[in-house]
C-alpha cells in the first residue's frame, strides 16, 4: 500500500503524538509498504527524507521542547505530491490546516481518508483567552465540522469512540489502541549502576519509594491536583518522592506551591527530558500517578506499565484497557482516594512488587508491533471495502 500520514506534529518535535507516528511509520515500512508525511517546516531543521513533505509553518503559541507549529495551506503541491507517489489512501493526525488539506486531497483524488485524533481539545480550551475564545461547545462543533465525510476513524479507546460517536453518529468507528517500542520502553536496558547514578542524581536514597508524572505540565491534566492529593501521604512518610517529569504553562506555578507545602525536597521537577531518557526515569521510579481526567488513550501509561511499574490513577474510560483495578493498580473515584492507595502500597511491599509484575504482562498487548499490525489489516479492510461504508 502507499499510505499518507497528514500532521501537525512530527520530527524534531518530542511528544507522544510524533512518537506514535514515527512508529507507525516506520512499522508499515518494514511491512513492505511506502509511507509519505505531509507536516511542517521547522527553522533550523534540515529534512532529508525524500517521502516526507513539509509545508511553511507558523508558530502556534503553545507546546513545550521544539515548537508547535501549524502548517500554511498550499493544496496544489499537496495533491501533485500525492499523485506522484500514487497515494492509495490518506490518514489524517490532526484537525487543524494540515488535516484539512489530507481531508481536501482524499476528497479530490478520491481515495479513502482515515483519522485519528490523540488529543480531547474540549479540555484546551482554557489557552485561548480563557476559554472565552473557543467554548468546549465551540471546540465539539469545530472537531464534528471536520470529522464529516471522513471514511473512517481510529480511536485509541472506548472514551474516544463514544465520544466521536457523539459528534458523527453515522460515521465507522475502529477501535486501535496505541502502543510503543518495546526495546526502548524496557526496564531491563538499564543497569543497577545507572539505576544508583539517577538516583544520585536527582537526589533521591536507595530506600525511597519514587512517584513519578510524566507529561504536559498543564491545567488539564489536573497537576495540582495531583500534587495536594499526594501531600499527606509524603509528608506522614520520610522516604517517598514525587518526580514530576515534562514541562508546560502551570511548571513555575506548581514548583511554587511544592515550596509552600513544604514539599520543596520532596517534589523533583526535572523540566524538558529527551524522550530517549524518560525510561530511564521510568525505571528509577516505583509508582506512575495521575489524576488526569482529559486523556484519550495515554502513552505515559503504557510506557510506565513496561517499564514495571505500578499505576494510581483516576478513573476514567481512557485507563479502562491499561490498569485493571486491583490487578496492576488503582482506579479511583476522586483524587483524595490517591492518598489512601499511595498508604495502601508503601505499607504492602508483597502487593506493590504484585502490581509491578501485573502491569508488564498487561503491556504485551500494547507493543508497536501489535499496533501496526492492527492498522495495516484495518487500512486493507478500507480499501477493500471502498468507496462502500464499514459496518
Amino acid at each position: 500500500m502507499n499510505i499518507a500520514i497528514f500532521t501537525d506534529c512530527y520530527k524534531p518535535i518530542k511528544n507522544g503524538v510524533v512518537t506514535s507516528i514515527s512508529q507507525l511509520k516506520d512499522g508499515l515500512e518494514k511491512r513492505g509498504h511506502e509511507v509519505i508525511i505531509i507536516t511542517v517546516d521547522v527553522p533550523n531543521y534540515e529534512e532529508k527524507d525524500e517521502n516526507i513533505f513539509r509545508l511553511p509553518s507558523i508558530k502556534a503559541g503553545f507546546g513545550s521542547g521544539t515548537e508547535q507549529r501549524f502548517g500554511i495551506f498550499n493544496q496544489g503541491a499537496i495533491n501533485r505530491f500525492l499523485k506522484k507517489k500514487n497515494i492509495q489512501l490518506i490518514h489524517t493526525h490532526t484537525e487543524f490546516p494540515i488535516g484539512y488539506c489530507g481531508k481536501w486531497a482524499a476528497k479530490k483524488l478520491k481515495i479513502p481518508h482515515i483519522h485519528t485524533t490523540h488529543t480531547m481539545w474540549e479540555d484546551y480550551t482554557h489557552y485561548l483567552m480563557n476559554g472565552k475564545l473557543i467554548s468546549k461547545k465551540l471546540a465539539r462543533k469545530i472537531l464534528s465540522t471536520y470529522l464529516k465525510g471522513v471514511t473512517s476513524i481510529i480511536a485509541p479507546s472506548i472514551k474516544a469512540k463514544n465520544y466521536y460517536s457523539m459528534l458523527v453518529p453515522h460515521t465507522h468507528i475502529e477501535i486501535i489502541q496505541n502502543g510503543i517500542d518495546e526495546l526502548k520502553f524496557k526496564s531491563s536496558n538499564i543497569t543497577d549502576n545507572e539505576i544508583l547514578q539517577l538516583r544520585k542524581e536527582f537526589g533521591l536514597k536507595k530506600n525511597d519509594l519514587i512517584l513519578i508524572f510524566v507529561g504536559r505540565i498543564g491545567r488539564e491534566k489536573r497537576v495540582m491536583e495531583l500534587l495536594i492529593s499526594l501531600s499527606p501521604v509524603i509528608k506522614t512518610a520520610n522516604n517517598i518522592k514525587i518526580l514530576f517529569v515534562g514541562d508546560g504553562p502551570q511548571l513555575e506555578e506548581l514548583k511554587k506551591k511544592a515550596v509552600e507545602m513544604n514539599l520543596a525536597k520532596e517534589a523533583i521537577f526535572t523540566g524538558f527530558v529527551n524522550w530517549d531518557i524518560v525510561y530511564r526515569l521510568y525505571s528509577i521510579s516505583d509508582i506512575f500517578v495521575t489524576a488526569s481526567l482529559s486523556e484519550v488513550h495515554p502513552m505515559t501509561l503504557i510506557e510506565a506499565s513496561m517499564c514495571k511499574l505500578a499505576i494510581v490513577a483516576r478513573k476514567d474510560d481512557s485507563y479502562l484497557d491499561l490498569v485493571r483495578d486491583g490487578v496492576n493498580g488503582f482506579l479511583v473515584e476522586n483524587d483524595e482516594e490517591i492518598t489512601n492507595k499511595i498508604k495502601m502500597l508503601t505499607k504492602d511491599k508483597e502487593l506493590l512488587n504484585s502490581f509491578k509484575r501485573e502491569s508488564f504482562l498487561i503491556s504485551k498487548q500494547f507493543s508497536s508491533e501489535n499496533h501496526v499490525a492492527r492498522v495495516e489489516k484495518f487500512y486493507q479492510r478500507v480499501l477493500k471495502t471502498y468507496p462502500n461504508k464499514l459496518k
